[in-house]
């Protein structure tokens, strides 16, 4: 506002103007009240404007949310489709397969490890997605006739790595846990002869024996031949290095093989062989497989069979050892049973508990230690 204006709106105030100033003065203020109106509305249209404008932008924002939403829940389902198959595809490839060759390095290695390892057979989850698979293992016990669960074993691969090995033992009956004892070790440890005497008649006992010298496979299956015992697992001298001599000659980390074959997926027989056509040219093929025939107490197939899962799991060290959560050192055990030969330190029998407690008068036997003792469940094998 100029200074003009200021005096003629102070002189208008003051009732000074007249006449033909009085006139013009009041015919500007007209204009000014028409343009301060129009003013005023221009303000009210721009405030609505305004919120139009932010409720059509804040629609948009919304709507690129959804969509871009929506998109990625497209991509992560196109991706699963595409990875079960492509899972699928990588798992069952070969012949055998990765999922059954995998499948047989765990179960291989618990075979000759765990005396009653080769109880447990493993189960896969071949359904995985983004590359992966689950293979659980129940892990199983006998005593006398009576196979039951103790524990489960979870290996996780994510293609062909064991990435993950996760062990649950359920709560044992036994308070202790029975070690093997290696020959001319110096033990003092005490067998549990007394044990056995204190148990009654109508039990059935598994048990670790542990022999005064190292043994041929021949003579073990000759000392345990014609009792009513069955001889379950023999575990295979590796050399006194592998002895700890910090508790009395006991071996912990033992490996050996069951009382019968250990059989591969190419020993087995094919027996017969359908094909059954479908639609659209498909077609179903069906094989029946058999094992070898083989005579108990064949001990060179045995130790064929030994040494060929040796060989086996030399291939896929990296994951039996991650199976087992230690060194194998395989290529240095087998060099050492080429040059020495199969001899064992020890076997897991079982069998009626009076009948294990005669051994006691067998000068072969060193030490044996109860594994377990449960109600009568046998059937005489004499």
């Amino acid at each position: 506002m100029n200074d003009s204006f200021q005096k003629k709106l102070e002189a208008y105030e003051n009732g000074e103007l007249s006449g033909k100033d009085l006139e013009e003065f009041e015919h500007e203020l007209k204009k000014l009240e028409t343009l301060q109106t129009f003013l005023e509305k221009d303000d009210t249209d721009n405030i609505f404007l305004d919120q139009k404008e932010k409720q059509i932008i804040r629609k948009g924002k919304w709507r690129a949310r959804i969509q871009t939403t929506f998109f990625v829940f497209l991509l992560f389902i196109g991706f699963t489709f595409i990875s079960s198959i492509l899972t699928s595809v990588y798992y069952a490839w070969g012949n055998p397969d990765r999922a059954e060759v995998l499948r047989n390095v765990v179960e291989h290695t618990l075979t000759i490890t765990e005396p009653y390892g080769y109880l447990s057979g493993v189960n896969m989850n071949r359904g995985g997605l983004y590359f992966n698979m689950e293979l659980s293992t129940p892990i199983k016990k006998q005593v006398g006739d009576e196979i039951f669960e103790v524990g489960e074993d979870q290996s996780h691969f994510f293609f062909s790595l064991l990435r993950r090995q996760e062990e649950e033992r359920y709560r044992a009956n036994s308070t202790t846990i029975p070690s093997f004892f290696y020959p001319d070790s110096g033990t003092t440890v005490i067998s549990d002869w007394n044990q056995l005497e204190k148990l009654p008649e109508g039990t059935v006992t598994s048990a670790y024996v542990s022999f005064s010298n190292l043994m041929e496979t021949e003579e073990v299956m000759k000392l345990f031949s014609g009792k009513n015992i069955d001889l379950l697992w023999l575990a295979v001298d590796l050399g006194a290095e592998n002895v700890d001599k910090q508790a009395e000659g006991a071996i912990f980390e033992t490996i050996g093989f069951p009382s019968f074959p250990i059989w591969h997926d190419d020993d087995m027989i094919l027996h017969d062989r359908k094909e059954e056509k479908g639609s659209f040219g498909s077609s179903t093929i069906s094989e029946s497989y058999s094992s070898p025939s083989y005579q108990e107490g064949d001990y060179d197939v045995l130790h064929q069979q030994f040494i060929k899962t040796l060989k086996f799991l030399q291939g896929h060290e990296n994951i039996a050892s991650k199976v087992i959560t230690g060194d194998l050192e395989l290529e240095n055990k087998i060099s050492y049973l080429e040059e020495e030969g199969i001899k064992h330190y020890g076997v897991v029998i079982t069998g009626p508990t009076k009948e294990i407690l005669s051994l006691e008068e067998i000068n072969a036997i060193a030490v044996l230690q109860i594994d377990e003792a449960r109600l009568w469940n046998w059937m005489s094998r004499e």
